[in-house]
C-alpha cells in the first residue's frame, strides 16, 4: 500500500477543523535553505494578583492626598505663622567645632532637655533662673516704685498661678515657633520639643523671667527693676549679679554669648506676656521698649565694628534704629536687626538694580596682595560706615569699616551666617560679608595688610594662622548665589577694575619707583637732568640754525 492509500485509512476529521499540533510540528519542519526556524515560545502567563499590592497602594494614595504643603498666615495669628527658632543644618556643621553652637553658661529654650540643665556648668543657672522668678513677682506685687523682699503665699502664689496659665495658653504658639526636622543638629533637639503642657509652660516661665530680669536690669541701667519698668526714681538694685555664680565673675559674659546662639532662644512674645503680667505701671506698649532697649545694651560689648562699644552707646542707637517688640523674634533676630536694619533704603534700591544686572557674576575676588599689586587700594571708613557691613569700592578704593575679632567673634559670626542660611526670606548680608573676606584673606601676608590700612584687627588668642583661617571657617558651607549678594555688584566691580592694564601699570610704577622718599628724590632729579640736557640740546640746535645778530 502506497503513502496515499495509507493517508486515506485515516478517519478524517470534521470538515473545516484544524489540527493546532499539525500546524505547530509544520512549522517546526519548515526549512529555509540549510537553516530551520525555531518554534515561536508560547506568550507569558499573565501575572497573578498579589493580595498586599492593594492595601499597599491604598496606604500611599491616602498619604499622597494628604500631603499638602502647609500655607502660612499674615493675620496675625501666630500659631500659624512659620517656625522662627532653627537648629543649625547638619551640612553647616559636620567637620568643624560644634562648641559654636553650645552654651556655655546657660540653656534657653525647649531644645534641651532636663538632664543636660542640671549638669555642670549650667545647673548653677539654672538654680538662679527660680530666683529670678520670685523677684519679678515679689517686686510685682510690690507695685510701681517698690522693691518687696518677702515672699507671701497668699499674695504671691495667685500671680505665679497666673504666670504659669498665661504660659499654658501660648502653648500652641510656642510649639510653632521651633522648627526641628531630621537631617539637623540635635538630633535629640527634634524629640526634645515635644514636651507635654505642664513641662513646656515652666519652662518657659523659668527661661522667660530670666531673660526678661536680664533685659530689665540692662535697660535701666542700674535702676531697680520695678523703679525701671514703672518710670520711677533711681535706686541701687541689690542684686548682684557676679555673686549668683561663685567661682565663675565672667560668666555674664558668656551668658550674652549663649543667647545669640542659634537654637538657644525662646519667642519674644514670651517675654511681652510676662513682661504684661509682671511689670504693672498702665502704660502697657509704650514701656515695652525697655525690652529692645536692654537687649541692644546687653550685646552692645559683642557688636561686630571698629572697637567694643561701651552700653551707653546701645541707647543712642536704639532709638535711631526704630525697632518695635513687635518686630523681634528673639533675641538673635533683635541683634541680627540690630547691626542691619541701619541700612539707607536708597542704598538697598540701587544695589538691588545693580544685582539684577550681575545675576551670573561669580562672588570672587582675587587676595588682598593680589589686588595690591593691581592698584586697589585699601581704606578703613569710619565717618560715613552705617554698619560693619557698609562696603563700598569707588575709583580704585575699596573701602572697608573697621573690624576687631575676639575669640567670641567666631561663634557670633557662625551663628548669624546659620541663622542666615536657615530662615526663610532673610537677606544674607552677613554670610556675603564673610564670603568677601575669605577672598581676600588667604594668607597671613593677605591679613597684615588689611591690618596696615586698618581694616581688621585680631585680638584672638593664638597665632596669626588662627585669625587667617576666620572667615574661611565661618562660612564653610554656606550657600549664597550673587543675586542674594548685596557686595555682588561691589565685587564685580573690583574684578573688572584688577582685570584693566592701566591701573596694574600705574601701581606697578608706584612700587617700583615712588616706594620712599630716596627713590623718589632720584627720580625727580634724573627727571629734573633730563629736562635740562633737552633745554641745552634745544637751544644749540636753535643758536647753529639762527646764530645771533
Amino acid at each position: 500500500m502506497n503513502t496515499q492509500d495509507s493517508a486515506m485509512d485515516k478517519p478524517a476529521g470534521p470538515r473545516g477543523s484544524v489540527n493546532p499540533e499539525k500546524v505547530l510540528g509544520g512549522l517546526a519542519s519548515f526549512a529555509v535553505g540549510s537553516r530551520v526556524c525555531k518554534p515561536v515560545p508560547p506568550p507569558p502567563p499573565p501575572p497573578q494578583e498579589d493580595d498586599t499590592y492593594p492595601s499597599d497602594f491604598s496606604k500611599i494614595a491616602v498619604k499622597v492626598s494628604k500631603a499638602i504643603p502647609r500655607r502660612y498666615d499674615d493675620d496675625g495669628d501666630e500659631s500659624a505663622s512659620p517656625p522662627v527658632i532653627y537648629v543649625v543644618p547638619r551640612d553647616l556643621a559636620e567637620g568643624r567645632n560644634k562648641d559654636a553652637y553650645e552654651p556655655a553658661a546657660v540653656c534657653i529654650g525647649p531644645l534641651f532637655d532636663q538632664t543636660q540643665r542640671s549638669t555642670e556648668p549650667w545647673r548653677k543657672l539654672e538654680r538662679y533662673k527660680w530666683c529670678c522668678v520670685r523677684k519679678l513677682i515679689v517686686n510685682a506685687e510690690a507695685g510701681p516704685g517698690r522693691r518687696g523682699s518677702c515672699w507671701i503665699p497668699d499674695l504671691h502664689t495667685p500671680l505665679l498661678r497666673k504666670c504659669l496659665d498665661r504660659m499654658t495658653d501660648l502653648e500652641p504658639q510656642i510649639r510653632a515657633s521651633y522648627y526641628a526636622a531630621e537631617g539637623m543638629l540635635g538630633g535629640s533637639g527634634a524629640a526634645g520639643v515635644v514636651h507635654d503642657g505642664h513641662t513646656l509652660a515652666l519652662m518657659m516661665l523659668l527661661d522667660g523671667s530670666f531673660l526678661l530680669h536680664r533685659l530689665l536690669k540692662q535697660g535701666a541701667g542700674r535702676m531697680s527693676l520695678s523703679t525701671a519698668a514703672s518710670g520711677g526714681g533711681g535706686g541701687d538694685d541689690d542684686d548682684d549679679d557676679w555673686t549668683q555664680v561663685f567661682g565663675q565673675r565672667g560668666v555674664w559674659g558668656l551668658v550674652a554669648r549663649d543667647l545669640l546662639l542659634l537654637k538657644n532662644q525662646i519667642p519674644f512674645f514670651v517675654l511681652r506676656a510676662l513682661f504684661k503680667l509682671l511689670i504693672k505701671d498702665g502704660r502697657g506698649a509704650d514701656r515695652e521698649d525697655v525690652l529692645v532697649q536692654g537687649g541692644l545694651r546687653l550685646f552692645a560689648s559683642l557688636r561686630p565694628g571698629g572697637g567694643r562699644r561701651p552700653p551707653a552707646a546701645a541707647r543712642s542707637s536704639s532709638s535711631a534704629m526704630k525697632i518695635t517688640c513687635r518686630d523681634v523674634h528673639h533675641l538673635l533676630h533683635l541683634f541680627y536687626m540690630s547691626i542691619d536694619i541701619s541700612r539707607r533704603p536708597q542704598q538697598e534700591q540701587e544695589q538691588e538694580q545693580e544685582q539684577e544686572q550681575e545675576q551670573e557674576q561669580e562672588l570672587w575676588v582675587p587676595c588682598a596682595t593680589e589686588l595690591e599689586d593691581a592698584g586697589v587700594t585699601f581704606r578703613a571708613k569710619t565717618s560715613t560706615a552705617t554698619s560693619f557691613l557698609d562696603v563700598t569700592f569707588h575709583g580704585g578704593v575699596l573701602e572697608i569699616p573697621p573690624l576687631e575679632l575676639y575669640d567670641d567673634s567666631e561663634p557670633l559670626f557662625r551663628n548669624l551666617i546659620a541663622f542666615e542660611q536657615t530662615y526663610p526670606h532673610l537677606p544674607a548680608h552677613v554670610t556675603a560679608y564673610a564670603v568677601l573676606m575669605d577672598c581676600l584673606i588667604k594668607t597671613p601676608e593677605d591679613m597684615r595688610l588689611l591690618h596696615k590700612a586698618g581694616v581688621l584687627v585680631s585680638h584672638m588668642n593664638g597665632d596669626r594662622d588662627v585669625a587667617t583661617g576666620f572667615f574661611s571657617r565661618a562660612c564653610a558651607q554656606a550657600r549664597i548665589s550673587s543675586g542674594e549678594s548685596y557686595l555682588g555688584f561691589v565685587m564685580a566691580d573690583v574684578v573688572r577694575y584688577q582685570s584693566a592694564r592701566w591701573p596694574r601699570w600705574r601701581a606697578a610704577l608706584v612700587r617700583n619707583y615712588l616706594s620712599n622718599p630716596w627713590v623718589v628724590t632720584s627720580l625727580a632729579a634724573a627727571i629734573f637732568l633730563l629736562i635740562m640736557t633737552g633745554l641745552q640740546t634745544f637751544f644749540a640746535v636753535y643758536a647753529y640754525f639762527k646764530p645771533p645778530n
